[in-house]
């Protein structure tokens, strides 16, 4: 079969349409964002190095992490399981305050929740600040 020649500078259709993304998959995730207080917890090493806070908003039905400014990359990365249980949470339809539930009760080999370190911030902002971002929302 024979290819009819294309003029100078042709560019096919599919080629020239705007895209329209859209999600098609995927797990189930809480959002990220809120702009209402939120309720946190502070997760440290086996060794006792802050590594960041998880949060949670059941009203936007939001949960996340915000790191700890000065966390080794070591420490930062220990925070995946911690992501991975609230990903599961959501699949499992819990609510994110029922998620944060579960992880105090969580233990992990190489870090944990700081006892006592339940908390709620006015918004994500302040507990950026608390996580030592100063100025950043």
């Amino acid at each position: 079969m024979k290819q009819r020649p294309r003029p100078p500078g042709f560019v096919p259709g599919y080629m020239t349409e705007d895209l329209q993304p859209r999600i098609t998959g995927g797990p189930p995730r809480y959002t990220t964002r809120t702009d209402k207080p939120v309720e946190h917890i502070a997760l440290a090493t086996k060794d006792g190095e802050l590594m960041g806070y998880l949060y949670i908003n059941d009203e936007d039905d939001a949960a996340g992490w915000e790191p700890a400014v000065g966390a080794s990359p070591d420490a930062q990365n220990l925070a995946a399981p911690w992501g991975r249980m609230l990903q599961h949470a959501k699949a499992r339809g819990l609510r994110p305050s029922a998620a944060l539930d579960e992880m105090l009760r969580a233990t992990l080999p190489r870090s944990h929740v700081v006892p006592g370190s339940r908390a709620t911030s006015a918004n994500l902002a302040e507990l950026r600040r608390i996580a030592g971002h100063p100025g950043e929302e």
